[in-house]
């Protein structure tokens, strides 16, 4: 039966029946019920209609058979999930197990502090030995289950620094170090291109059949890696050690194109301002004259997207302008899930031209907040961002803007800073 509900109450028989049963089937272990919907139906009062955006699926079932459809008991067993119900997560296949290889890449046993809500901690990696090029084609997460609450995302990023054995491999065998504090090793701050973007609700990633992720500085990827994991521990609860991390899959039956990621979006810092008590948006710009200088004339193509913000964050698209007109939007979420951040895999591939401007617009639900949040690390900051994959790979890894200080300043009324310099504010994020 099509029914709805408006709150905690039996569902109640919809007068226009949508919904059509294909079939299912019982056994000792599980109920199997196949039916399906139109996308779109014309019961504009009790249902949603299913678009690409995040849809939240509610379920629930019983133990023990309803006796009428007149009279449902609350069912004991009840949940919901996040879900790309028009875009559904669905991994490329594995190729021949002879040709497959895996790399854990997993922290050290970081204890997290019992004085600090949010924790991001950086380690460095060596790729495995090598007998020739081989190319990354897809990772999972391997979180620790007990810290499951505690790991809110991870980044991991290439290495490149000129003579980086020099320079980077001492601190292969060493924990690590907070990230962005000032006791990291200068350079670290060389691992900035990241090909690894995992978040809360993520499964991972399998890459197409025709692109890949190159290994080793001698074939054009990195030789070393700066793993980042961002922890919450909101309750200051002692005594938390972690070793989770991502697990790369890798072979040397080379794909056809090498791929990378390209970051865009607000620069990340206090520069990003999103005012209390009301909706808001954020928009960031990757410029023409940026792709225009970056890319070559052929372009490049994207094959997914990652979207992401914190805890306000409600929609997040990119729009896409060639020539001074706008291009069809190919990525966007207008119900954005800080629970559910799993790629987006497109049907159609997505060519950005040089002299091409981004245009990454960030939807803010700020209405339970009493003072301004700002653009920061912790969760309970905000960020506006998203990576994408694509190919051919070049020398481009992030495209990101921030509002002018000055008119900032001016917004809010500031007319004198200490030692009146604007300077300090131009270094703030990355």
């Amino acid at each position: 039966q099509d029914r709805y509900a408006f709150a905690l109450l039996t569902p109640s028989i919809d007068a226009s029946q949508d919904y059509r049963l294909l079939g299912g089937y019982q056994n000792d272990t599980h109920t199997v019920i196949r039916f399906s919907r139109p996308w779109t139906t014309c019961d504009t009062h009790h249902d949603l209609q299913l678009t690409g955006d995040t849809a939240r699926v509610v379920w629930s079932y019983d133990e023990h058979d309803p006796t009428s459809s007149e009279r449902l008991a609350m069912h004991d067993h009840r949940g919901s999930r996040s879900l790309y119900l028009r875009d559904p997560h669905l991994a490329a296949p594995l190729p021949n197990p002879a040709h497959l290889h895996y790399w854990d890449v997993l922290s050290p046993q970081v204890r997290l502090p019992d004085d600090l809500p949010t924790l991001y901690w950086c380690k460095l990696y060596k790729i495995p030995t090598l007998t020739h090029k081989a190319h990354v084609i897809g990772y999972v997460p391997l979180i620790e289950e007990e810290n499951l609450q505690h790991v809110h995302h991870m980044l991991l990023y290439e290495c490149y620094l000129p003579n980086s054995d020099k320079h980077l491999d001492k601190f292969v065998q060493v924990n690590g170090a907070q990230c962005y504090d000032r006791n990291m090793p200068l350079s670290w701050s060389a691992c900035n291109t990241p090909i690894v973007a995992w978040a809360i609700g993520s499964e991972g990633e399998m890459y197409p059949e025709h692109v890949g992720v190159p290994l080793g500085e001698e074939h054009g990827g990195a030789t070393y890696f700066m793993l980042e994991i961002h922890y919450d521990n909101p309750s200051l609860k002692p005594g938390i050690v972690d070793s989770s991390g991502v697990r790369i899959m890798y072979t040397q039956k080379l794909r056809r194109y090498d791929a990378g990621i390209l970051t865009l979006g607000h620069t990340v810092s206090p520069t990003h301002i999103i005012p209390p008590g009301q909706n808001w948006n954020t928009v960031a710009h990757c410029t023409a004259a940026c792709t225009e200088k970056t890319l070559p004339a052929s372009g490049i193509r994207v094959f997914q997207g990652f979207l992401h913000a914190h805890l306000l964050g409600s929609s997040i698209s990119i729009q896409q302008i060639r020539n001074g007109r706008e291009q069809p939007t190919v990525i966007k979420d207008k119900n954005y899930d800080f629970n559910y951040q799993q790629a987006r895999v497109l049907k159609n591939e997505m060519v950005i031209l040089p002299g091409d401007s981004l245009i990454i617009n960030c939807g803010y639900d700020a209405t339970s907040r009493k003072i301004p949040t700002f653009g920061g690390f912790s969760t309970e900051e905000e960020m506006c961002l998203a990576f994408l994959m694509y190919y051919p790979r070049v020398n481009l890894s992030g495209c990101y803007s921030r509002p002018d200080m000055a008119l900032v300043f001016d917004t809010f009324g500031i007319q004198d800073l200490v030692n009146n310099d604007l300077k300090i504010f131009e270094h703030l994020g990355f």
